[in-house]
């Protein structure tokens, strides 16, 4: 026994997921072969609407709207204790471009001079909607470039000034696997008084993470990457300081705090003064409700196959495997490009061959290696620079994973 819930029961666990029976699967940025913990809940959601457990009257049933039963909040109350934030903190959603519309367009006032501080590895679900921002309201978009594949902080605070309004980062970059700092970074921005946004979709269900330890402002994830859990469903974080001086020129009558609730069976229901109530005091105010009832009973049930794992235990072993698929990548020739120092990185690894066309090849070779080979799926993603081939250690994973890969690249170089 090592100590390591996962690696003691190993077998077990990779039993979860069918593909791995017939796939080497290095692919968890990109989306996540389904787990049979999430599929087996999704199904059991239409079991019970197909028994007609949808009824709202006196109250919500088992598969009544996502927002109204029981697994909403236990959702929301698993992915707060992740995280260690509090509950009121936490809502529901789907992924992060959906909610980057929300936080930019509704949740911030936008006034000629300010600026938003990213960098070159950032995604561009936020900088997309910025270049409009931009051209909106005179916002100033600062790009800071990485160096080598990282985003230096010497680098990132000479950007950031009193008029800094935000600053964007993805805790894990997808296109090189750099991991921030999350803490320096909140330290360096709440300095110049600006808020920090966290995109942690290649982050959250790799690594631990600790949103009160790191001060970060509001946090963004969806459950089809390294979370494991089907797509359409995943939690949007904002810090209670924040949230408590943000009017959002946002409203969803689901979440007006009402006494007592909905009030469409009441005798005197008005559609004015009925609904004359402000949003509740708690992240729900910003929830979207664009996350459905069979998304949201896999997502409880991936949060709660988490817990059963542990997420220490999952980051101790991505990380591990992350380290050997470098050393191995090195032993053939191949070049990193994502930061081999382990507190920079996970299990996001890209690498190159030093030849686009040779890596490129290699790609298309992986769909298809052989005869009577099992396909190897990894993804090819560059930005910045850097990039080209991309591997993702996960929990699930083993060395003969690797050695795999290895084997088919070794070949073809």
């Amino acid at each position: 026994m090592t100590g390591n819930y996962i690696d003691d029961h190993i077998e077990d666990i990779r039993a979860e997921f069918k593909m791995l029976d017939h796939w080497v699967y290095l692919n968890a940025g990109d989306q996540m072969i389904p787990g049979n913990y999430w599929l087996k809940a999704a199904r059991e959601f239409y079991d019970f609407v197909e028994a007609g457990r949808m009824e709202d009257i006196p109250v919500a049933d088992v598969a009544s709207h996502p927002f109204l039963i029981a697994s909403w909040d236990e959702c929301i109350s698993r992915a707060a204790r992740m995280i260690n934030a509090h509950k009121d903190e936490v809502t529901n959603s789907y992924r992060p471009s959906i909610m980057a519309n929300l936080i930019l367009y509704n949740m911030m006032d936008w006034e000629a001079g300010d600026n938003v501080v990213f960098t070159d590895l950032g995604y561009p679900s936020f900088i997309y909607i910025m270049q409009d921002i931009s051209k909106r309201y005179g916002v100033e978009l600062r790009m800071v470039r990485n160096v080598g594949g990282e985003i230096l902080m010497e680098d990132m605070e000479k950007m950031i000034d009193d008029n800094t309004r935000l600053v964007i980062i993805d805790r894990t970059t997808a296109f090189c696997g750099f991991t921030y700092d999350v803490k320096e970074v909140c330290r360096i921005a709440h300095a110049k008084g600006a808020l920090v946004l966290d995109d942690a979709i290649q982050a959250f269900g790799a690594i631990n993470i600790d949103v009160k330890h790191d001060d970060v402002d509001m946090m963004v994830t969806g459950a089809y990457k390294w979370q494991c859990g089907p797509e359409g469903a995943g939690f949007f974080y904002i810090k209670r300081e924040v949230m408590d001086r943000i009017d959002a020129r946002f409203r969803n009558y689901i979440w007006a705090d009402i006494p007592g609730g909905i009030p469409f069976a009441d005798k005197d229901h008005d559609t004015l003064k009925s609904w004359d109530y402000p949003p509740v005091n708690n992240a729900n105010q910003f929830s979207q409700d664009v996350t459905i009832g069979p998304a949201l009973f896999g997502w409880n049930a991936t949060l709660k196959f988490y817990e059963k794992i542990g997420i220490h235990n999952v980051e101790q072993r991505v990380r591990r495997l992350g380290t050997y698929a470098i050393e191995r990548l090195q032993d053939i020739g191949c070049r990193v490009t994502s930061p081999t120092d382990p507190k920079k990185r996970h299990g996001l690894i890209t690498y190159t061959t030093g030849d686009y066309d040779k890596d490129t090849a290699f790609f298309q070779r992986t769909a298809a290696p052989g005869r009577c080979m099992r396909p190897i799926k990894i993804s090819m993603r560059a930005l910045g620079g850097v990039g080209n081939l991309r591997v993702c250690t996960h929990f699930f994973n083993t060395e003969d994973d690797i050695d795999c890969l290895i084997d088919l690249q070794k070949q073809m170089m």
